[in-house]
């Protein structure tokens, strides 16, 4: 039961993490917003492009303009992924430090920004 009640843990503390990503890049990373803007309008202009966040198809009927929609809201999100990527790297480095003063292993004479 301890390994389970761990992985809960670790899911909610990826879950937090990732989610505190997100609100401090929409906070401070103006790159970032400005595609998020970008993925906004679209997803309002083309209604399609929440098919796929359904798992449906979004070639069967779809115009040009559509399909070209589509393939901007894909470009867009992977920029946007690269951006939160870049933020759990560092992160990574971050946490890593606050937990060893956390336990002892590095003292107490470390400000954290």
């Amino acid at each position: 039961a301890l390994e389970m009640t761990e992985k809960i843990h670790m899911d909610e503390f990826f879950f937090f993490t990732y989610d505190s990503i997100l609100k401090k890049l929409g906070r401070e990373n103006q790159g970032y917003v400005e595609l998020k803007r970008e993925v906004d309008k679209l997803t309002k202009k083309y209604p399609l492009i929440k098919n796929l966040h359904e798992g449906k198809s979004v070639n069967d009927g779809a115009t040009r303009k559509e399909v070209e929609a589509v393939q901007k809201y894909m470009e867009l999100k992977f920029e946007m992924q690269i951006y939160v990527e870049r933020e759990h790297y560092f992160r990574g480095y971050r946490d890593c430090i606050l937990f060893m003063i956390h336990c002892g292993a590095l003292g107490t004479n470390f400000d954290m920004v």
